[in-house]
């Protein structure tokens, strides 16, 4: 018989990953379900996407 480990996301750190999509623009989206706006009308860029990533991490942490 084994043992069955359950396991579950880190709730203390967020680790949000920044990706380019398709259209050409940037999203920010976090482990914990966390993301920018997904809408086609917001277009981020590189920098805005990075800032909205660490500001979701550095909130979440405090």
């Amino acid at each position: 018989m084994r043992t069955h480990h359950i396991t579950r996301g880190d709730t203390a750190h967020h680790h949000p990953h920044v990706l380019r999509v398709n259209t050409g623009t940037w999203r920010w989206q976090c482990d914990c379900g966390g993301a920018s706006c997904r809408s086609s009308v917001v277009q981020l860029s590189w920098r805005e996407a990075v800032i909205g990533a660490l500001n979701h991490a550095t909130c979440l942490a405090a």
